[in-house]
């Protein structure tokens, strides 16, 4: 590869100038050496050592290092410095034996060689004592450290020290520690590396590193600068091609940048363009070249090289001089679409020399510019809101002194694309639960829809038209903004979410005395909490009365408006309260109330007769000697004073008196007083109650009168004269009729009668309640079956004795569906349908109904009485779909159906014919043989000559009775070649035979045909056998002599 070496550079030229490619350089690289050799390394416990890798190689390489045993690795005390050796900071005594080499990898050839393969050998017996760190990496330099710009910058500090030192980096600006770069810093190696990615010109500074142990620090600068090889800042600075008309201007441009400054090396056509003839017309700068009032000849490619010490780039323009019409860039028609009320630019594709003036129409009518429509840049269409109207086609006309061209194009528009919520704009949901929140889309037919995305805090969360939110949680709350984008355009909506929950517990609940009241209003305060995004309602309040029923919680005020932050209330006298608050929003009540306040307040003694009765009073008997009266107690509130009761009041019975509480004492009788039990009463005795409410003060209003009864006993009597009335119209139903009993021996209320009724075959016993009547009607019966009714009265209590039973028949009924309704056979006419007995008969089946429908065309077979229980039919057509229904006969008439669909089989067309054919002069015999197969009804025998495209018919068709026989072709042509085949026909189908070829004697021919005839040849074999024969039997007769000897 060495006599290869050298810098190449590609020229292409053609009759309007030379362009040129960059120069590279090609160079052989060194494949990496490494001796293979093994060596060993002496040292004392605590050293530190640098081991380097020796390499003869280009610099284009990767060096790694690899030990054995592999658990060993880089770590704080080992490390690779930025020349590739192994630096241990301090040997120890634990790297007795370890071997390690590196590895050089070229680049270039892609090959790796080892190094020495090294063998630490510690001496632990005088191990070398702690000292401070010591930097081995940087190397003491004055000179910078050059990094280009874009590229990578990593800086390696390594120290050797023991212990073993610790390492940071930092970034000076003078004596100053300046931050790193945002984003851009980073550390690698145990803290040993600073890496910067992407380096700029504010990363030129020193940098320095620093290590530490217990023993003391060292340090060391690098001086960093920023490069930068050639580059351009914009593309205006930079050489691009133009084409000019004769009598122009041009100004090409090099102004490249890059650290150290680019010179700049001008060429034309690839050739320096100081070894280029001067032109008049052209001024050279440094950065720059102007050529004025240009001609053809001017056409050329000019070069600039713009270099520095680190690389060099190249750009080319083409300066093209030329005369031309008007031309279309491109073949292709472009047709524009675009959506109401957007812009739409239209371009009018072609080039001329010079420059051609355009002008654009619509539908053949000049364009005149206005607010909406504007002509830019010589070749622009731009409509600014288009409408419907816009659309349509539209024609640019292209002109200059040298001719025009026309194109033409056209404007689709179509409608906005709109979003939408599915539902609603607002979503609500509880705090925990899940919500679904949907949009939907209008697009026109003519757009395509791209993906709907949701957004919140401007973050894509989701996709579709759904999005579901579960488990919702207070953060998910706040605005959705669901994009969708099309072809065209794109459209957005924002969406709401309200995530809500019961409100907490109010705060700062306190009750006062109300200024200027009585010594029983207080005042209750408090302050609103949070109503977690669904506004308070209303307020209740609730009491405790620590002298009654202790723990037990009752409402005080049901409601109070969600707007309110104080009420006033009038308490009950002589009773210790505590109160609690609760709130309520569109969610709930708050899971807890606010803190109890109020506890063991206690109103002056101020007592009063009761204000209420017991309610909900009521007087019944659950034994038939008892009654037992029961009311809903009095609220504490209603009380007002100590030693309240009740008074119960039976006129026909006797004045009942009820302590129920004492002043100042807690409850402690053994139950309630909500109840009181009257005993030794009469059955069935009605008594006027009433209960009144007192205490020590007196007795609250007079109650109201209620009716209770004492308790009910069993009835006595059983209805008698029973009687069971049939429907001949319909088996399923009767009428029961009874005497009604005597209401004294009812012995309680009647509530009605007990019908019961039962089959005597089963043990399933049926019963019916009806109100305190005579008659009932009773559905639901089996026809044809025996039935068994009795008729009680009852009462509350209980039903009394049963009727003398009452037996009849249910009359006969049409009978259910047949069961078991199968198909046994089908064939592709017949069909074998079977069934079994209903299992619902409702009388005696005397025959069954069986019809056919046929699905194809709604054509019917039947009904068709049948006697048994199958039935064959041989009138179905082939490949056909049937609801074959059967239904069970009655005296009373045709019973439900039970049907089956089946289809029957596809005929098939016939097996094809064998046949031979005989051949005349001017006649053939056909003989045919029908094989085993589908068989056919009936033949045509068709021929042709060879040379004809149409088949003919021999006669017409022929029965199965002609198989085996000839069939005769008359009329041939003599010396002609046929094509005989047979036709086979049956009801479905028919199968054409394969063709068989003959050809017909000719004249002279006739003879040649018997001759190759089979019992021609056993003729003529015979009566050579013969003369055979014949003559064998003279040459015997010869040899004995005689007359012809």
């Amino acid at each position: 590869m060495k006599q290869y070496e050298g810098r190449y550079q590609c020229f292409a030229s053609n009759d309007l100038g030379t362009a040129m490619t960059s120069a590279i350089t090609l160079k052989a690289a060194a494949s990496p050496y490494q001796r293979p050799e093994n060596k060993e390394i002496n040292v004392r416990t605590g050293a530190s050592i640098t081991v380097p890798c020796n390499y003869s190689s280009s610099n284009d390489r990767v060096i790694t290092w690899t030990f054995q045993p592999a658990t060993v690795t880089y770590n704080e005390r080992i490390a690779e410095s930025a020349d590739g050796s192994l630096v241990f900071a301090n040997v120890l005594g634990s790297d007795n034996g370890l071997i390690f080499y590196c590895i050089v990898k070229d680049l270039a050839t892609r090959k790796s060689t080892d190094g020495p393969h090294y063998t630490l050998n510690v001496d632990n017996t005088v191990p070398l004592p702690d000292r401070p760190p010591t930097i081995t990496s940087p190397v003491l330099t004055t000179e910078p450290r050059i990094v280009l710009r874009d590229d990578t910058l990593r800086m390696k500090c390594i120290a050797t020290g023991k212990p073993v030192p610790s390492v940071r980096w930092e970034k000076l600006n003078g004596n100053s520690v300046v931050s790193w770069p945002n984003g851009r810093f980073r550390t690698e190696d145990f803290g040993r590396t600073a890496v910067i990615s992407n380096a700029s010109y504010g990363d030129s500074a020193d940098y320095r590193c620093t290590a530490t142990n217990a023993l003391g620090e060292a340090t060391r600068i690098s001086k960093v600068l920023v490069h930068a090889r050639p580059f351009f800042s914009v593309p205006e600075n930079a050489p691009h091609d133009v084409i000019k008309t004769p009598g122009s201007n041009v100004t090409i441009r090099c102004q490249a940048e890059g650290i150290p400054a680019p010179e700049v090396e001008w060429r034309v056509n690839g050739v320096p363009i100081a070894e280029t003839s001067p032109m008049d017309n052209r001024v050279i700068h440094p950065t720059k070249i102007r050529i004025s009032n240009l001609k053809v000849s001017d056409s050329a490619v000019y070069q600039c090289i713009a270099s520095n010490m680190h690389n060099s780039i190249i750009k080319q323009a083409y300066v093209n001089v030329l005369i031309s019409m008007p031309l279309p860039v491109s073949s292709e028609d472009v047709e524009y679409v675009q959506v109401l009320g957007k812009t739409v630019e239209m371009k009018c594709n072609v080039f001329g020399s010079p420059s051609p003036a355009i002008s654009w129409q619509k539908d053949g009518n000049k364009i005149t510019e206005n607010e909406r429509f504007l002509i830019r840049k010589s070749k622009y269409l731009r409509i600014s809101e288009v409408t419907f109207d816009d659309a349509g086609a539209y024609t640019c006309v292209a002109t200059n002194e040298y001719g025009n061209a026309t194109l033409s194009t056209s404007l689709t528009v179509f409608r906005r694309t709109k979003i939408q919520p599915a539902a609603q704009y607002r979503y609500f949901v509880r705090r925990g639960e899940s919500v679904t929140m949907s949009v939907k889309i209008d697009i026109d037919d003519g757009v395509v829809q791209g993906p709907v995305q949701w957004f919140k805090s401007d973050v894509l969360i989701g996709r579709g038209i759904n999005y579901d939110v579960n488990n919702a949680a207070f953060t998910d709350s706040g605005s959705y903004k669901v994009m969708v984008n099309t072809s065209l355009d794109h459209a957005a909506v924002h969406l709401t979410l309200v995530v809500q929950d019961i409100p907490l517990p109010p705060l700062d609940f306190y009750v006062s005395p109300k200024s200027g009241g009585s010594p029983l209003d207080v005042t209750f305060t408090w302050q609103p909490a949070e109503d977690n995004y669904s506004p308070i309602q209303e307020y209740k309040i609730e009491f405790e009365k620590d002298n009654y029923r202790p723990g037990k919680w009752f409402p005080l005020v049901d409601s109070i408006p969600g707007d309110r932050t104080s009420f006033d209330v009038t308490l009950a006298a002589g009773l210790r309260y505590k109160f609690r608050l609760w709130a309520l929003n569109g969610i709930g009540w708050s899971e807890a109330p606010s803190a109890e306040t109020g506890s063991g307040i206690q109103p002056p003694h101020l007592a009063v007769a009761p204000t209420a009765n017991p309610s909900g009073v009521s007087g019944k008997g659950n034994t038939p000697t008892n009654m037992i009266i029961t009311w809903d107690p009095v609220s504490p509130v209603g009380r007002n004073g100590p030693e309240f009761g009740y008074q119960i009041t039976c006129p026909n019975h006797r004045f009942l008196r009820i302590l129920q509480s004492i002043w100042h004492l807690n409850f402690v009788f053994a139950i309630p007083f909500e109840s009181y039990e009257v005993v030794n009463l009469p059955t069935y005795t009605q008594y006027i109650i009433n209960i009144m409410s007192y205490n020590n003060i007196g007795n609250a209003s007079v109650p109201q009168d209620v009716l209770g009864y004492s308790g009910e006993d069993v009835p006595l009597s059983a209805p008698s004269d029973v009687t069971v009335e049939t429907n001949e119209d319909d088996a399923t139903v009767v009428i029961v009729r009874w005497q009604k009993v005597d209401p004294d021996s009812v012995r309680g209320k009647v509530l009605g009668y007990i019908v019961s009724y039962e089959t005597p075959s089963s043990n399933e016993l049926k019963e019916r309640s009806v109100g305190d009547t005579d008659m009932t009607g009773i559905a639901g019966l089996k026809p044809f079956t025996d039935y068994s009714f009795k008729v009680a009265v009852y009462n509350d209590y209980s039903s009394g004795p049963f009727s003398q039973s009452y037996v009849i028949t249910t009359p006969e009924s049409t009978p259910g569906p047949p069961s078991t309704m199968r198909l046994r056979t089908t064939t592709d006419t017949g069909a074998h349908i079977a069934w079994g007995r209903p299992q619902e008969e409702n009388g005696d089946v005397i025959g069954y109904v069986i019809k056919f429908v046929c699905l194809n065309d709604s054509t019917e077979i039947g009904p068709i009485s049948v006697e048994g229980t199958s039935y064959v039919t041989s009138q179905l057509r082939p490949n056909h779909m049937y609801d074959v229904t059967v239904a069970a006969q009655t005296l009373k008439g045709v019973g439900e159906t039970a049907n089956i669909v089946m289809s029957t089989m596809a005929g098939e067309a016939p097996v094809a014919a064998r046949f031979n054919v005989t051949a005349g002069m001017t006649t053939a015999n056909v003989t045919w043989y029908q094989v085993g197969g589908i068989p056919a009804t009936k033949y045509f025998v068709e021929y042709k000559k060879s040379t004809e495209d149409e088949w003919k018919m021999s006669h017409g068709s022929y029965s199965t009775e002609k198989t085996g026989e000839g069939v005769p072709l008359a009329g041939l042509d003599p010396g002609t070649s046929y094509l005989v085949r047979i036709v086979s026909v049956n009801a479905y189908d028919q199968t054409v035979s394969r063709a068989i070829m003959f050809k017909t004697a000719g004249a002279g021919e006739l003879i040649a045909g018997v001759v190759g005839e089979v019992w021609f040849i056993v003729l003529m074999c015979i009566i050579v056998l013969l003369l055979i024969i014949i003559v064998i039997v003279c040459l015997l007769r010869r040899r004995k002599g005689g007359k012809y000897s």
